[in-house]
């Protein structure tokens, strides 16, 4: 029998890996059922792929594009809220000065 990848190489969520399992098991049996022919032997072929990637949890193509289950995609307001932080000396409004003089307008 197949043997797991230890979870350092899986690279699937598990919502995922139930929708290759079903997606899979749905192929296979329907592809075994019709009359043999091209499309059918593919179309088994494919479930029995899709079956191995979510018992496995491993997809090698997700691992050739550097794709993973752990990948965070950020939000549009992080990005929104790092530009403000990194802004934030340029954002701060005048200090106050004290004065002695009176109004500003009647110093001369």
């Amino acid at each position: 029998m197949l043997s797991a990848p230890p979870a350092a190489a899986r690279n699937l969520g598990e919502a995922e890996r139930v929708i290759s399992l079903i997606a899979g098991i749905a192929a296979l049996l329907y592809g075994l059922a019709r009359r043999p022919s091209l499309a059918s032997t593919l179309l088994a072929a494919g479930g029995g792929l899709l079956l191995q990637r979510g018992l496995g949890g491993h997809c090698p193509l997700y691992q050739a594009l550097g794709i993973g289950a752990t990948m965070e995609i950020p939000h549009p307001a992080d990005a929104v809220d790092r530009d403000i932080d990194d802004s934030f000396p340029a954002s701060d409004p005048p200090s106050w000065s004290p004065h002695t003089a009176g109004h500003p307008a009647a110093v001369r």
